[in-house]
């Protein structure tokens, strides 16, 4: 499949700064920071983070402009990466430095954008092709997967071996430049996959473009649900004399925001059982709503594909 090629911006507009990097760099940032808030790092080492890659993203896409889809694809394998690396850290070489750790972390981005960089003729002949490839590049990303993950599962014997925090680091260190001797050699097949997740994307996004009607009708039906019953619990407890819900196992009052809470956990089947109903009015309002809920998902679901549907055969074709 083949799509038109994008648009190259001139080279002089190239240091210049415009919406869809701004965006990007944004979503880097924001995914980036997610992950390393997580992770529960130092400051110093969530900000190292997020130095390298937001500068490695930025440089990348201000060389190579692939469109917004496309920066928010290399945003995303950034951020699997650190999830990757956070892992295969703490596993395996816990006691390593924080200098070790920061450079390691670094080495496989300096990789892959000097191997874009040495071969950026052809990395920008293949973003702006846009087209998605056949099957026969997968052996080659298997492969590249394959020796990364080889290099992962031999540091799993390292553990064993007891070695101080200095040789961790080094270890560390030493496979990530492996890991990333892997990378270098495999640019252009890491591009063609970061091409095809992109145009996924784009694709995913027009039809969500086409289905958020639908959509957003749907969400209002069902907020409206919600609604009506949790006024229909608060009603049923503030009339009666005695509470008509158990918080915790115990007897209680609930307030409106319980109410609203205990409508959402009901009208999607949770149950996370912290709020039960505790009288045979409310079991049955709660039985009405489980079942009403279950009749509005199949019939949203079902107005949704329909408009799917419509919108794939066309104006011309539906008469």
């Amino acid at each position: 499949m083949t799509r038109p090629p994008v648009r190259v911006r001139p080279r002089e507009r190239l240091v210049g700064l415009d919406r869809h990097w701004l965006r990007s760099t944004g979503f880097t940032l924001l995914l980036v920071g997610l992950v390393a808030a997580a992770i529960g790092a130092d400051w110093t080492a969530t900000l190292s983070s997020l130095i390298t890659c937001a500068v490695g993203f930025g440089f990348f896409y201000l060389l190579f402009p692939g469109g917004a889809h496309f920066g928010m694809t290399v945003a995303n394998f950034l951020a699997i990466y650190a999830c990757m690396f956070e892992f295969f850290r703490d596993a395996n070489f816990p006691a390593a430095s924080r200098g070790a750790a920061l450079f390691a972390v670094a080495l496989p981005v300096l990789g892959f954008l000097g191997g874009c960089v040495v071969r950026r003729r052809q990395v920008l002949s293949i973003i702006h092709a846009r087209r998605i490839r056949e099957l026969q590049h997968l052996p080659r990303i298997t492969g590249w997967l394959l020796g990364a993950l080889g290099v992962g599962a031999a540091s799993f014997a390292l553990p064993r071996l007891e070695l101080d925090p200095v040789q961790q680091g080094i270890a560390l260190s030493g496979a990530m430049a492996l890991i990333t001797l892997f990378v270098i050699a495999s640019v252009r097949d890491v591009i063609l996959v970061m091409i095809d997740i992109a145009m996924v994307f784009e694709g995913v996004a027009a039809r969500l473009d086409r289905l958020v009607r639908p959509m957003m009708a749907f969400v209002t039906f069902y907020g409206l649900l919600v609604v009506v019953f949790a006024c229909l619990y608060r009603i049923a407890d503030l009339t009666a004399r005695v509470p008509q819900f158990t918080l915790h196992g115990e007897p209680a009052r609930i307030s409106f925001v319980d109410s609203l809470y205990y409508s959402v956990a009901t009208i999607t089947t949770l149950g996370f059982g912290d709020i039960a109903p505790a009288s045979l009015l409310v079991r049955a309002i709660t039985a009405m709503e489980v079942v009403s809920g279950i009749l509005m998902l199949l019939f949203g679901f079902s107005e949704i594909m329909r408009s799917a549907s419509g919108e794939r055969r066309g104006p011309h074709d539906r008469g």
